[in-house]
């Protein structure tokens, strides 16, 4: 006699940034499949964020014949399937049944680079499919994967809601803790769900999405002599000064690409995601070039 051991997807988080997938003003979003498909090569999560099950679901997956796969966008579950059902777990997952993934920054520069408020950083982000109850009933859901809004400070936890879902981790697992993804098997509304009634894979199965946005900033030109500044030119003086000059709108970062920057006729660099330098006079956010 012979058998065999069937895994299907359960559910998969994909989550892409737009700094890597975006190529200079060409917007991943609106690329051909061509393109992005070759955006997609290059890029892997696995820079930005270290993905790690908390060691509670840990426990919980390996009772429920569930393997975590991560991905070069994400991760994936899967399910130990029936012999005689390929879309019927083999150990039942009830609807209250939740996990809860980790997401650890790697990046370093990740908020230079991110568009999200600089006073965030070393809050607590929480990307689900069910609200806390410390949460107001604004508070977003996490997105399907056809949905390519990104995510913004709107996912902050409350205090009240970081302190609780701290609490149930480990002083390990806070460690360089950005977010937390917490997905039950029925989400608040049924588009959300990852089993259906009757408590089996969905298909297709669940697919859920974290997009990032690319941070857009006014790029500032430090020159050692003075420069020729026309009324077509991207940049102007800047304090009136012919040595600093500074774009007339603002720009987004991009890991490839390039953004035409004319200044008489020629063309200016593009700065990196290094250094950027906030201006709370203007609430305007600088990328500094010295030429």
């Amino acid at each position: 006699m012979t058998f065999s051991i069937t895994y299907k997807p359960l559910f998969e988080v994909k989550i892409l940034h737009l700094y890597y997938l975006d190529k200079g003003n060409d917007e991943f979003f609106l690329m051909n499949d061509k393109d992005k498909k070759k955006q997609l090569a290059d890029f892997d999560i696995s820079t930005i964020f270290e993905l790690v099950p908390s060691t509670v679901t840990l426990r919980q997956m390996a009772g429920h014949k569930l393997v975590f796969k991560t991905t070069n966008t994400g991760f994936t579950v899967w399910a130990h399937v029936s012999e005689n059902s390929d879309s019927t777990p083999l150990v039942t997952l009830d609807d209250t049944l939740e996990f809860t993934f980790l997401l650890k920054l790697i990046d370093h520069n990740f908020y230079n680079l991110t568009h999200l408020d600089l006073s965030n950083a070393g809050k607590l982000f929480f990307f689900s499919n069910r609200r806390l109850n410390t949460e107001s009933p604004g508070f977003p859901l996490i997105k399907k994967s056809n949905v390519t809004q990104a995510a913004g400070d709107d996912y902050v936890l409350s205090v009240e809601g970081e302190k609780d879902m701290l609490g149930k981790l480990s002083s390990s697992e806070k460690k360089g803790l950005f977010g937390i993804i917490n997905l039950s098997m029925k989400g608040d509304n049924s588009t959300l769900n990852i089993t259906t009634a009757q408590q089996k894979i969905r298909n297709p199965f669940a697919s859920f999405q974290l997009v990032f946005r690319n941070r857009k900033t006014y790029w500032r030109y430090f020159f050692r002599t003075d420069q020729t500044v026309k009324n077509k030119d991207d940049v102007e003086k800047e304090n009136g000064s012919a040595q600093q000059l500074v774009t007339k709108k603002d720009h987004p970062l991009t890991e490839k690409g390039f953004i035409k920057i004319e200044l008489d006729k020629g063309q200016l660099p593009n700065p990196d995601a290094s250094i950027i330098k906030p201006n709370e006079a203007d609430n305007k956010i600088y990328s500094e070039i010295y030429m």
